[in-house]
């Protein structure tokens, strides 16, 4: 039996369809019985990635409910609070992986890592009014992070962005996340000497 030489364009080799028409050519079956099994099979699997992604949105979906940020209401603000001060300052309930201090003020001041690690090399970073000298630093309970944004020379004072580590709560998400609350304050103007230590 003598084969004869076929040139086909690659193009057209890159088609599944193409493929099952030349196999039922050698073969001697119909092309279109061949591309209904194909067309059941490609059904099939798309099928089914579909429900695969489905399910990972639906996980990914309740991952950020458990992350998302949520407000203390004013309910349970505490009673040492005067309410004749002006509230500049916000409660946030947070989730965050750990208490390193890049980690707390992005999440915080809902800013990018990048940008923490600019202020890092800046030196505009201070921990409790001093300098930062390493951003994996561990914050606890009661301790002031800031970021500093803006200078006033004239009248010796500086503006900042502060995150206070309020409260961990005793009990992890389901992902083994920490659940605090941190208060925000977005421009806080502060003497110089109080940050510039």
């Amino acid at each position: 039996m003598a084969m004869t030489s076929v040139r086909l364009p690659t193009s057209i080799l890159r088609k599944p369809d193409a493929w099952i028409g030349l196999w039922g050519a050698l073969r001697g079956t119909p092309s279109h019985k061949l591309c209904a099994s194909w067309n059941r099979l490609k059904s099939n699997i798309s099928s089914k990635k579909s429900t695969k992604k489905t399910l990972q949105k639906v996980e990914a979906e309740e991952d950020s409910d458990e992350e998302s940020d949520h407000e203390v209401s004013e309910q349970e603000e505490e009673l040492e609070d005067d309410p004749s001060v002006v509230k500049d300052y916000k409660d946030l309930e947070k989730v965050v992986q750990s208490f390193r201090y890049d980690v707390i003020l992005k999440t915080g001041l809902d800013i990018g890592r990048n940008k923490v690690e600019d202020a890092f090399y800046k030196g505009e970073l201070r921990l409790n009014g001093e300098k930062l000298w390493k951003k994996s630093r561990t914050v606890k309970v009661g301790d002031v992070l800031d970021l500093l944004i803006g200078e006033d020379k004239e009248t010796e004072t500086v503006v900042v962005m502060r995150i206070l580590l309020k409260k961990v709560f005793e009990e992890k998400t389901e992902s083994e996340k920490y659940r605090v609350v941190l208060r925000r304050w977005k421009k806080l103007k502060l003497p110089k000497k109080s940050v510039m230590k």
